[in-house]
């Protein structure tokens, strides 16, 4: 094999390896996606939250502090999280279609803002619990709200906001951990009738 073939063959063997030493290289690298803080999440333990002037308990988890104020409504404070729950109460006369209608508005003035909202139904017959959750998707302000009634005497309505600019992606893992706390709420609300 004369000298100047072999420099084309050496030459040639040079530019394949280098081409798929590319190709194999692009493979492996991609952009770095936006990183968030890492969180430890608390170990889960709950309580019992029975104001004795308000008609209603349930089971709260022990991050929370319950700042009571007039006519049972409660702010849940979520100081790890930056977040506040508002809990509105009303006692139900003949305003039961008007409470869920408002509150449906209320959740639906973040669509705006929302990817998607989903609506899921709150069924208690055990503690007489009936209503719906809406997890609200994006940048809402309001990632997540509830109504709560028994349907004769009682409703119970719940938005959480957390205290920072809304981004979804941010605090979707403390969104997570907290929603799973708020439906212990859901699933441990009881009534207190005047009967009882």
């Amino acid at each position: 094999m004369n000298k100047r073939k072999l420099s084309q063959l050496i030459l040639g063997i040079a530019v394949i390896s280098i081409f798929w030493a590319c190709s194999e290289a692009s493979t492996d690298y991609y952009p770095k996606p936006r990183g968030y803080m890492r969180l430890d999440f608390p170990e889960r333990k709950y309580s019992i939250f029975a104001p004795d002037s308000c008609p209603f308990q349930f089971e709260t988890a022990d991050y929370f502090r319950v700042i009571q104020k007039a006519n049972c409504n409660s702010d849940i404070q979520m100081d790890r999280f930056n977040a506040t729950l508002f809990l509105t109460y009303m006692p139900i006369d003949s305003n039961l279609m008007m409470n869920i209608e408002y509150s449906r508005k209320l959740v639906y003035e973040h669509s705006i803002k929302a990817d998607a909202i989903e609506e899921v139904p709150v069924l208690n017959p055990k503690n007489s619990t009936y209503g719906l959750k809406y997890n609200i998707k994006g940048d809402a302000a309001s990632p997540f709200q509830f109504y709560v009634t028994d349907s004769t005497h009682h409703f119970l309505r719940g938005a959480l906001y957390f205290n920072v600019q809304p981004n979804y992606d941010s605090i979707r893992s403390s969104l997570d951990y907290v929603v799973e706390d708020i439906d212990q709420l859901l699933k441990t609300i009881t009534w207190k009738n005047e009967s009882n």
